[in-house]
């Protein structure tokens, strides 16, 4: 039953993404997609070329994205290639990169595991530079003081 969940969560979140276009990426997602086709061509890419479909979901150090067959035939090198219609057939797969690193992407249909990846990549600690001083310190009541806590 949980499977089930997680398919429908992951069908409901593709087409919530959808119009997103490879020409439409910063230049950082970008390098995350070309590496993700490049992978999963080395992996999956028995016949067709895969290419991007779309990027399901992100934090702040983690990416998850989601490749399609095309209609094109596997070339190497493995780059985006914009005359190339999406299908939708198998294998669709999905590239996980997490804090710069992306490990062997996974059928789609693994969605278990696809969904103990993004758990397991942690998010990025944010520090707030100055946020130890005295002077940005709150008291008790929650409010703001000015100069040290428990002055004037």
């Amino acid at each position: 039953m949980r499977g089930v969940l997680f398919l429908l969560n992951a069908l409901i979140l593709l087409e919530s993404t959808k119009g997103t276009t490879y020409d439409d990426l910063d230049d950082h997602d970008k390098i995350i997609v070309d590496k993700a086709i490049e992978q999963a061509n080395k992996d999956y890419g028995k016949g067709k070329h895969l290419d991007f479909h779309t990027i399901a979901n992100r934090n702040s150090n983690m990416v998850n994205v989601i490749l399609r067959p095309t209609s094109c035939d596997k070339k190497t090198p493995s780059v985006h290639r914009k005359k190339c219609t999406l299908q939708n057939t198998a294998p669709q797969v999905s590239c996980i990169d997490c804090e710069g690193t992306m490990e062997r992407c996974l059928l789609l249909r693994k969605m278990d595991e696809i969904q103990k990846r993004i758990q397991n990549c942690p998010p990025a600690v944010i520090h707030h530079a100055g946020s130890a001083f005295a002077l940005f310190q709150k008291s008790g009541n929650g409010q703001q003081q000015p100069g040290c806590v428990g002055c004037i």
